[in-house]
């Protein structure tokens, strides 16, 4: 798979959270990646791992909109 192929399946993956209305609650940053702790306002909890730099990237603008709106 090429490195655009994976970014492209990481940012989807974090659109379809968005898009179900999920909010990025915690993100932990290591050597190979980032985890992402999402939370559902129904209480329901998913746990994404991102390891591409254009997906950390794309992640960020994600959280900052998300504290704008808040």
């Amino acid at each position: 798979m090429s490195a655009y192929e994976q970014y492209m399946e990481e940012k989807l993956r974090i659109d379809n959270f968005i898009e179900r209305r999920y909010k990025i609650k915690a993100v932990t940053e290591d050597l190979s990646g980032s985890t992402v702790h999402m939370e559902h306002p129904g209480g329901e909890q998913t746990v994404v791992q991102i390891l591409t730099a254009d997906a950390r990237k794309y992640l960020v603008n994600v959280v900052i909109k998300q504290m704008s709106v808040s």
